[in-house]
């Protein structure tokens, strides 16, 4: 490069700069300045736009080098060579982190300074060289284009215009981003790439400027990231599920063929902390009672709504499970996605409460309310029928009517609805 890289010293000691500046002449690079503190230093980059800044570690009462060397790096993308006499470790460590491209110890010998300028300068061509040529590592459709600093596209190759039509995209003009005049004028003068999204066709873009040749061109690529910004909408959609999820006061637990758990939300978090007969055991949703586990998987494995009730003792209230599938175990083949949700609810007390619920939004009579909120309590008709003391005739009449009303026509369809809707915000509720 020779007298066309600029080089600018920033060095507290005037004696030190003077040295330096006699020494990188007789290199063949031109000064164009040299800076006593750290404010100096930036207003001089700023300025004369240097190609390499030689750093004095130890700006004494002025400013940390260190600091000043980041600023430099960070904001405007200048390679920066350390010059210091004495550093322990700790100051070491520091200035490794701002990524110098080398060092020079004191006293300076002109020999050493030659090789410290030299593998800089090459290194800093080398790394836009890398950028320039840098091509996506999966099979995407990109292209790369070139700008003057004033926003000015080059002319494109065949090769561009291969790419450009092979997008299905007619003119750059409309496949440019709308603030591209912007975007490159950030990148000049900010030192600093410029990122941008854009959608065109039904598809979605990835936008990269990127400052060339010391900011006097900009480099610009685009890449197809479709497929990726699919999937990030569908792990948004998963998060606001899963959210949505947690404010149902039923328990809900997502599990495929082999009971594995995808999924729980807080209600069932907090069933299954209580010490229920249910928990999960190695990433499973089981029972205490290897016989009472299999009999879950059953359920599960069946093409139909289920309902399943765990007696726990006379101190604790029954646990229900409503057990829903999704798709076939069948369907899931190789894919290890969940095959069922298991709704998870607790009998309590306040049964008076559910009913006066179920009669308002169904519009059933008092004894048709009545059944459905045992229905909730004892999901089994028969286990609903002797809690309510009629007979089992009499409690098939009353759930044919609630059907009718309801637009359902089998009872764990009819439980689930009532324990997924706003019932269920009583399931859990204290008198």
């Amino acid at each position: 490069m020779g007298a066309e890289t600029k080089i600018l010293i920033v060095e507290d000691d005037r004696t030190t700069a003077k040295v330096l500046e006699l020494q990188i002449g007789n290199l063949g690079y031109a000064v164009v300045g040299s800076a006593r503190t750290a404010n100096e230093a930036i207003r001089m980059v700023r300025t004369h736009d240097p190609d390499l800044v030689l750093m004095d570690i130890n700006l004494g009462r002025g400013g940390d080098g260190i600091n000043t060397a980041e600023l430099v790096r960070r904001e405007h993308g200048i390679p920066v060579v350390y010059v210091t006499a004495y550093a322990d470790d700790q100051t070491l460590e520091r200035a490794k982190k701002t990524l110098p491209f080398g060092y020079v110890n004191k006293p300076i010998r002109p020999a050493d300074l030659r090789t410290a300028i030299s593998l800089a300068i090459d290194q800093a061509a080398r790394i836009e060289e890398e950028a320039a040529a840098y091509q996506p590592a999966n099979d995407a459709w990109h292209m790369q284009l070139s700008c003057a600093a004033d926003g000015e596209l080059a002319r494109l190759t065949q090769a561009e215009r291969d790419a450009l039509k092979s997008g299905g995209h007619e003119t750059l003009e409309q496949f440019l981003p709308a603030d591209h005049g912007r975007l490159v004028q950030n990148c000049v003068n900010a030192r600093r790439e410029q990122h941008v999204t854009t959608r065109a066709g039904g598809r979605v873009y990835a936008w990269e400027y990127r400052a060339m040749k010391r900011g006097k061109s900009v480099r610009i690529r685009a890449t197809e990231i479709t497929a990726q910004a699919q999937l990030i909408m569908e792990n948004v959609q998963q998060a606001t599920l899963c959210e949505a999820l947690d404010h149902l006061a039923t328990g809900v637990v997502f599990v495929n063929e082999n009971l594995k758990v995808f999924h729980r939300n807080q209600s069932a978090e907090q069933i299954l902390a209580r010490g229920s007969d249910l928990l999960i055991r190695e990433g499973q949703l089981c029972c205490r009672r290897p016989e009472r586990t299999a009999q879950l998987q059953r359920l599960v494995l069946q093409d139909r709504a289920n309902t399943y009730t765990l007696e726990r003792g006379a101190s604790q209230p029954p646990l229900h499970l409503l057990v829903s599938p999704l798709h076939s175990q069948n369907d899931n083949y190789g894919r290890n996605l969940p095959t069922a949700i298991v709704y998870i609810f607790e009998a309590v007390k306040n049964s008076q409460r559910i009913e006066d619920v179920i009669r308002m939004l169904y519009n059933l009579s008092p004894r048709e309310a009545r059944f459905a909120a045992k229905l909730v309590l004892n999901p089994e008709l028969k286990d609903a029928a002797h809690a309510m003391g009629i007979t089992y005739n009499t409690a098939r009449t009353h759930l044919k009517r609630i059907y009718a009303k309801t637009n359902v026509n089998r009872l764990s369809t009819l439980v689930h609805m009532i324990v997924t809707g706003p019932v269920g915000l009583l399931i859990h509720a204290t008198e």
